[in-house]
């Protein structure tokens, strides 16, 4: 049996769930990744692994700030290429990552002509993403659902003008408004976590590592802490991911710069030179904390069990908003993976995952979250315990065997 798993931009960081249950998949069945590419290459974090298949259309858009007169015509040339892109699409299932045009639609596509069974995965809530990220990030989800939507007409076309325009685009409302219309489509539906199960239904299939490759017991603490020149003495408390600002960088920096003890320092693995925002956060992290910061770019997934054999602590701190209620971070899964305590706020299934292997503190409280991290470096064998409880879930509910028989569970059906 061959499946084709398909993304919404090869070249984003949305490819990283993609890649997983590729990973996991090709382990049973043989597997392709097909989708679009909106930058220049492959995701960077995964571009070095070879053993995976892309098969992709480098997307023109062909968009322009001109949207009174190119707004109808450019949104129908993505169509074209992707039309040719299901096309080449070779494969006995379809799993498309994320109910976007680019992927879950790129799959009825394939559906409508050739009847091929279509699986959906929905990692995230992207209607929550675009409306979270049209807030000021001092604003509550609930302050904004009391708000009403402007009713300036003109500003209201102007506004639905230009997200036809990008309506490929994967932050378009219009993509993610009509990804949610076709969820019904689907022959089933997979989600990573409760939020997004009690909204659209179907099976959870959290994100999972595989804890073979991320063993502690494979790496050298002192090796790779002399390699990233971390000194003896110094307590490393880490963050990675792609910054973003429902992820609570903010309140994370603030809460290292509130414990006085010059030994704690802060990593953000994941920063992007190209991108503002990541920019800010870098900018922010070196003028709250000098010296006791370090910035490190987006990391091949292979590394980064490494980086994490240096951490003392890592910390998730989302916020709680529309971007964030429907998403649950994988990096919980690495950090655990890898034996480490992990501080992480009480957002979507986070308490439930980690109950009783971690610790829970309430977004947006920088003085908790630097209360729990003290108590933490300052136990360093209650933490390394805890660390230990940790893995041991994440090997038994987690890993890549636990997810595997469920995935299998649901291609047999089509099989």
């Amino acid at each position: 049996m061959k499946i084709a798993i398909l993304s919404p931009d090869l070249s984003h960081n949305c490819l990283g769930r993609a890649y997983l249950l590729a990973k996991v998949l090709e382990r049973r069945y043989e597997v392709e990744v097909v989708g679009p590419l909106f930058g220049d290459e492959i995701w960077q974090p995964v571009v070095e692994d070879t053993s995976i298949a892309y098969k992709w259309t480098k997307l023109n858009q062909g968009f322009s700030p001109s949207w009174r007169f190119n707004a109808l015509m450019t949104s129908f040339i993505p169509y074209s290429q992707l039309n040719d892109l299901a096309k080449r699409i070779d494969a006995d299932a379809v799993y498309a990552s994320k109910p976007l045009l680019t992927s879950f639609g790129l799959g009825l596509l394939k559906k409508l002509r050739e009847h091929v069974p279509l699986v959906l995965d929905i990692d995230d809530w992207e209607m929550g993403f675009v409306k979270g990220y049209r807030l000021n990030d001092s604003v509550s989800a609930q302050d904004v659902s009391n708000r009403r939507k402007p009713h300036n007409p003109i500003k209201r076309l102007k506004s639905f003008l230009f997200s036809l325009q990008r309506i490929y685009a994967h932050d378009s409302p219009l993509n993610a408004r009509l990804g949610e219309r076709l969820t019904r489509y689907a022959d089933k539906i997979t989600v990573s976590n409760t939020y997004l199960r009690n909204k659209f239904g179907g099976e959870i299939i959290y994100h999972a590592r595989d804890t073979h490759a991320f063993d502690p017991s494979r790496f050298d603490r002192e090796i790779f802490r002399a390699k990233y020149s971390v000194n003896e003495d110094d307590q490393i408390v880490m963050f990675l991911g792609s910054p973003m600002p429902h992820k609570g960088i903010m309140d994370l920096i603030q809460s290292v710069a509130l414990i006085r003890n010059r030994n704690v320092k802060l990593i953000l693995a994941g920063l992007n030179d190209k991108d503002p925002y990541s920019i800010s956060v870098a900018r922010t992290a070196q003028q709250a904390l000098h010296e006791r910061f370090r910035g490190f770019d987006e990391i091949p997934i292979t590394r980064v069990p490494e980086l994490l054999t240096v951490a003392d602590v890592v910390v998730i701190p989302q916020k709680r908003d529309f971007a964030s209620i429907g998403q649950l971070p994988a990096k919980v899964f690495d950090a655990m993976a890898m034996a480490k305590p992990v501080v992480a706020t009480n957002v979507n299934d986070l308490p439930q995952i980690l109950d009783g292997c971690g610790w829970i503190v309430e977004p947006g409280n920088p003085d908790e979250l630097a209360t729990a991290i003290a108590h933490i470096l300052s136990n360093p064998e209650e933490a390394n315990k805890i660390g230990q409880l940790a893995r041991e879930r994440c090997i038994e509910k987690y890993s890549w065997d636990a997810l595997e028989s469920q995935l299998v569970d649901i291609f047999e059906k089509f099989n």
